[in-house]
């Protein structure tokens, strides 16, 4: 594949012109990807699907923090109540 702008062949790695040092456009890169290795929209799909799975794993710690905030605010409101006492 070559460079957009000016026209030189293009490495298979990497996101610079070897020439002018321009950067490669994204949309290139990705249909450069997509030349190079026809499985990478597969490999993407796999990797989209198991970030989208470990998004709930995500929430249940978001959860557990909430507890844990719940919990502390009890303890200081318990402190707070014994130390009034006395």
């Amino acid at each position: 594949m070559n460079c957009k702008y000016c026209g030189a062949a293009l490495p298979t790695s990497g996101g610079v012109c070897p020439e002018c040092g321009r950067m490669i456009p994204i949309s290139q890169q990705k249909e450069m990807r997509e030349m190079l290795d026809p499985r990478w929209n597969d490999y993407k799909n796999q990797q989209t699907a198991y970030y989208k799975t470990n998004q709930n794993t995500n929430n249940d710690a978001k959860i557990g923090k909430y507890v844990l905030l719940v919990i502390a605010i009890i303890i200081i409101f318990i402190i707070i109540i014994m130390t009034r006492g006395n």
